[in-house]
């Protein structure tokens, strides 16, 4: 999750909660002499150690399992994941779940009715209503933004294919209907103001008011009744996963949002509160703390170091959310979740009993926390409660293994559009010229299947991954529709790499010619104002700029056509070379404590050079919050990163990937995005699996590789480790690392 952002999101590269996530390999000593403990310093507080802070705690934003984490336990959601079952639900703020059977789903999918629990309180012990729960998804939909969570929500509320407010706005002032989602996509212009609320703002205000009241009546609390309804625009089978995960689901106070920064449910004034950055977010209480009705109250974040949580020992939950869940107050009464990068610190935290996970650098790690195993199980046994397998008892870890359920990947993007305004450091000179790249390099579908030609997979999975792992031959996950293990995947073969970058169509002179035509359009449009010119008849009215006068547009004109013949002698004098004669320069940039990820970019590295010594690739690590910003402002040439899936749903990888939050983010191309659009719309509108499963096997499939908009890796098969005094642990693969409210220690 997500992102995820990730995601992010997962966008880590594996779970902490699984122990497989990625920072700097170590060598670490091994106990010796007496038994290892087997009960904790303290067991009423945890100390969780990680990498890698939360971008924003603001659930309308936060797309990144660190922030997801924290707001998986502060607040709540409408209906949660049961146990570890990533497609198995429980009520949580509902009473129970939505089904036709109850009179909770009608009208053939589209209409969802929640009844919602009496005598919950928030933190600041203010009642939760049903208006505070309608106000969170109305609020964050409308908060928007194309590196947000929401379009999950914004998806299945005005239909498939539309992915923020932002749309909606443009499409209602085109004259679409909005009770159509046809409409509404037929009607969204290349004028649509994604992340711009200054150009939202100054749409017609009636039209921005009836956006927000048309929202208001598809998601409609119901305080007699006690219920909040959701209208979507079609059946959307994900709809419960999709409430049931991440912090976009967690229901929160329209009161403390409106008190700290937020917007006040007034439709009058939305447009100030759309597409905010985590940046502005966090320079208000809204992305520095959260507050909710969770197991958990929001402490403090001390950023570089530390963020705690204490219990809420008014937690409503008085009946056990499946056999064996707890009830009442959380049984860990504080949660210090601590920045370590370091693998081998984190390690002897660990060993010494000063932490209470096992999180490991990397799979290569794994060697190193097995000499410290004293019992292991499979995941299987591990679940049934059978007794675990004694390796050393005077070793303090457990280990469970063939833990077979994924929900994420760590894969390598491409920038289609680098974002140079202000200087790049990450594309060298920014031009084609041996020592840097220009900012649509990766727009060469020749130059995108190279870089999958160059990455060896086999030393990867052997080497990194321990050889745990499949590669992925498609993007979906295996089990999900469309997942094909027999689909064409590229493959280490440096020959190929050559082949396909000599193919190329970038030359040194490519960006003097791309020049020209832009030159030559501005110089046909000022020449077409002049033509077009008519005479005012009226006089300007007051604070009303004036039109350009018939000597200033022909000014233009003469300065434009002058421009044009100026940039054609440069490239009439150009004498192009090929990519492959002139190479490049550019970073692979992965987020730092993660060596996964550095290992990654290091391999991508190397094979780009046995390629030619003249294509050079860089390998730059930055803090999490700041690769997720450069990523986010499209400043990354590739990038490294992982998904978790938001909901366990073949749409929620297609669609994010080629048509959604990463079609963004790598600037697609507005003809590549409409075809991902249409077959991600086809496949998750259809009804019959096995027609579905055929759409995305025969056309999304064979699209992607086509167009390879990214590297593939491998599917992993994961460990989890842990001390001995933990006691609740399961895996469930849609969480955001942990939910504490589960576990206890010894």
């Amino acid at each position: 999750m997500r992102s995820k952002i990730l995601v992010l999101i997962s966008v880590l590269t594996v779970f902490a909660m699984i122990a497989v996530s990625c920072g700097p390999s170590a060598s670490a000593t091994t106990t010796s002499g007496a038994a290892a403990a087997v009960t904790s310093k303290d067991p009423t507080t945890w100390v969780e150690t990680t990498f890698g802070e939360p971008e924003t705690l603001d659930p309308s934003l936060t797309y990144e399992t660190s922030g997801g984490e924290i707001l998986q336990n502060v607040l709540d959601n409408l209906v949660f994941f049961k146990k570890d079952s990533a497609v198995e639900f429980v009520p949580m703020i509902a009473t129970e779940i939505p089904t036709e059977d109850n009179g909770g789903i009608s009208e053939g999918g589209k209409v969802f009715t929640f009844k919602i629990r009496d005598g919950v309180k928030f933190h600041d012990g203010s009642d939760m209503t049903v208006n505070d729960v309608a106000f969170t998804f109305v609020r964050n939909i409308l908060a928007g933004g194309t590196a947000s969570p929401q379009w999950m929500l914004t998806e299945p509320i005005y239909g498939a294919g539309v992915s923020d407010v932002a749309e909606v706005v443009d499409a209602a002032a085109n004259g679409a209907d909005l009770a159509d989602p046809a409409s509404i996509l037929d009607n969204i212009s290349d004028a649509t103001p994604y992340d711009d609320r200054a150009t939202l703002a100054t749409y017609d205000a009636a039209t921005l008011q009836a956006v927000c009241e048309d929202l208001q009546a598809r998601i409609v609390p119901d305080e007699a009744a006690g219920t909040v309804t959701f209208n979507l625009a079609q059946a959307w089978a994900p709809f419960l996963a999709t409430l049931a995960g991440g912090g976009w689901g967690g229901i929160q106070s329209e009161a403390w949002v409106a008190a700290n920064g937020g917007w006040d449910g007034d439709c009058a004034n939305w447009t100030p509160y759309y597409g905010w950055s985590s940046e502005e977010l966090n320079a208000t209480n809204l992305g520095r703390m959260v507050m909710g009705t969770g197991p958990y109250k929001f402490d403090h974040w001390t950023a570089g170091e530390e963020i705690v949580m204490t219990a809420n020992e008014d937690y409503w939950m008085s009946e056990p959310a499946w056999e064996g869940a707890p009830t009442g107050a959380p049984a860990l009464k504080t949660i210090i979740i601590k920045q370590v990068d370091e693998f081998s610190t984190r390690l002897a935290m660990a060993q010494a009993g000063d932490a209470d996970n096992v999180l490991v650098g990397s799979t290569e790690d794994w060697p190193i926390v097995d000499e410290l195993v004293g019992e292991e199980t499979t995941y299987e046994q591990w679940l049934a409660g059978e007794p675990l397998t004694v390796v050393d008892e005077n070793e303090p870890f457990v280990k469970v293994t063939d833990i077979e359920v994924a929900s994420n990947r760590t894969d390598i993007g491409f920038q289609f559009n680098i974002n140079t305004e202000g200087g790049n450091s990450f594309v060298g000179s920014g031009h084609l010229d041996g020592d840097g790249i220009p900012a649509t390099f990766f727009d060469d579908e020749h130059v995108r299947k190279a870089f999958n030609y160059c990455f060896d997979y086999d030393t990867y999975l052997a080497d990194v991954l321990q050889g745990e792992g499949t590669r992925a031959p498609v993007l979906m996950l295996p089990g999900m529709s469309g997942y094909d293990d027999t689909a064409p995947q590229y493959t280490y073969d440096v020959a190929k790499c050559q082949e396909e970058l000599a193919a190329s169509t970038w030359t040194t002179c490519s960006e003097a010619d791309a020049d020209v035509v832009a030159a030559d359009a501005a110089a046909a449009a000022a020449a077409d104002a002049v033509a077009a010119y008519v005479e005012p008849t009226e006089p300007v009215a007051e604070g009303e700029e004036a039109p350009a006068t018939l000597e200033e547009l022909e000014t233009a004109s003469a300065a434009a056509a002058e421009d044009a013949a100026a940039k054609k002698a440069v490239a009439d004098a150009c004498e192009p070379q090929s990519l492959s004669d002139v190479g490049f320069r550019l970073s692979a940039v992965y987020n730092t404590g993660n060596t996964q990820r550095q290992t990654i970019a290091e391999l991508l590295q190397a094979g780009l050079q046995d390629a030619g010594e003249q294509y050079v690739v860089e390998v730059v690590g930055l803090p999490w919050p700041s690769f997720l910003q450069a990523n986010n402002a499209k400043k990354l040439p590739i990038f490294i990163i992982g998904w978790q899936s938001d909901y366990y749903d073949t749409h929620n990888w297609t669609y994010t990937f080629t048509a959604g939050y990463y079609a963004f983010k790598q600037s697609f191309p507005a003809d590549l995005k409409a075809e991902f659009t249409q077959i991600c719309t086809d496949g998750v509108t259809e009804v019959d699996p096995p027609t579905r499963d055929q759409i995305y096997k025969d056309e999304f499939n064979t699209k992607y590789y086509e167009t390879a908009p990214a590297i593939l890796l491998f599917n992993v098969k994961q460990r989890h480790y842990e001390p001995k005094w933990v006691n609740g642990w399961y895996m469930n693969p849609m969480y955001s690392n942990r939910w504490y409210y589960v576990l206890s220690k010894d």
